[in-house]
């Protein structure tokens, strides 16, 4: 078997990054000779080309994120390209197709995936890895309207088949929650106030255990009829005590104060993306209710 063709093991390509790793660490003085860089980025964009290709060849049932997560967390890298690859069938869309739909259906992998991002958030300079974390809030952004609107679209059709879809519901109800950010963005945040709606009209939503759902208390700045969902569903977990609670909403909060002493409204922050536009008099009630 040829060298181009050796099947890589898990095992392998990690140590391989470990390797890269170390190499990183010792590049990083400004005298290093020109040469050690471009070996070392000819050794991460092999590993790169190995790692796609051990993940995409994985069994179906093996989600990555799940088991493989030591292996995709340094491949978001990678993801800086995705808007300027047009394949379709290129490694880096053929990956992000796999994982999102994976994420439909496992919790564990959404935890792991945005994990990954906060890893990379908390261990770069933001400078640096900034651009990147636009891109993969953007895809996760396009990701998520396009579930809730799929979704909705079943219910609107008469599609909804409750034993089927029960358990994708839960789990981008979940995402949404956990990751309140998602809202800043005007298509998520309409495809969800339908969501939350329609499927608390079919099931009368309610949260099970003890866990907190800092998203809940975004629900306190939709519409009335949404806004009444979470009501409810903040009763249930109690008023809030800790600041803590409130961190992953923390960006939507500074929006949502920045409306209240905005002149002009709607506050539409500038970006590609079109965000959330605000109603005063919903985020003021949103704010008095927290």
């Amino acid at each position: 078997m040829s060298m181009a063709n050796k099947v890589v093991t898990r095992r392998e390509l990690l140590e391989r990054w470990r390797g890269i790793e170390e190499e990183e660490g010792n590049a990083d003085d400004d005298d290093v000779d020109p040469s050690i860089h471009r070996r070392l980025h000819l050794h991460k964009e092999q590993w790169f080309a190995d790692a796609y290709n051990f993940l995409i060849c994985l069994p179906s049932e093996n989600h990555i994120w799940c088991g493989m997560w030591e292996v995709m967390g340094p491949l978001l890298e990678t993801f800086y390209n995705y808007y300027k690859d047009d394949r379709e069938d290129s490694p880096l869309r053929r990956l992000w197709k796999r994982i999102s739909d994976e994420m439909k259906h496992c919790l564990q992998c959404i935890s792991q995936h945005h994990q990954a991002q906060d890893t990379y958030n908390t261990e770069y300079e933001s400078s640096s890895i900034g651009p990147l974390l636009d891109i993969l809030r953007k895809l996760d952004h396009e990701r998520v309207t396009s579930h809730l609107s799929d979704i909705n679209a079943r219910i609107t059709g008469q599609k909804y088949d409750s034993a089927r879809d029960n358990a994708e519901v839960v789990i981008v109800l979940y995402e949404v929650l956990m990751f309140p950010i998602l809202l800043d963005y005007q298509s998520l945040f309409t495809e969800f106030e339908l969501f939350v709606e329609a499927i608390d009209n079919k099931h009368e939503l309610a949260l099970s255990g003890h866990q907190q759902f800092p998203g809940v208390y975004a629900l306190l700045f939709c519409k009335r009829s949404v806004r009444s969902v979470g009501y409810r569903l903040a009763g249930s977990m109690g008023r809030v005590r800790r600041a803590a609670d409130l961190e992953p909403l923390q960006p939507l909060l500074k929006k949502f104060i920045g409306c209240l002493e905005a002149d002009a409204l709607p506050l539409v922050m500038e970006t590609s993306a079109p965000r959330t536009p605000l109603d005063r008099m919903s985020v003021w009630i949103g704010i008095k209710s927290l």
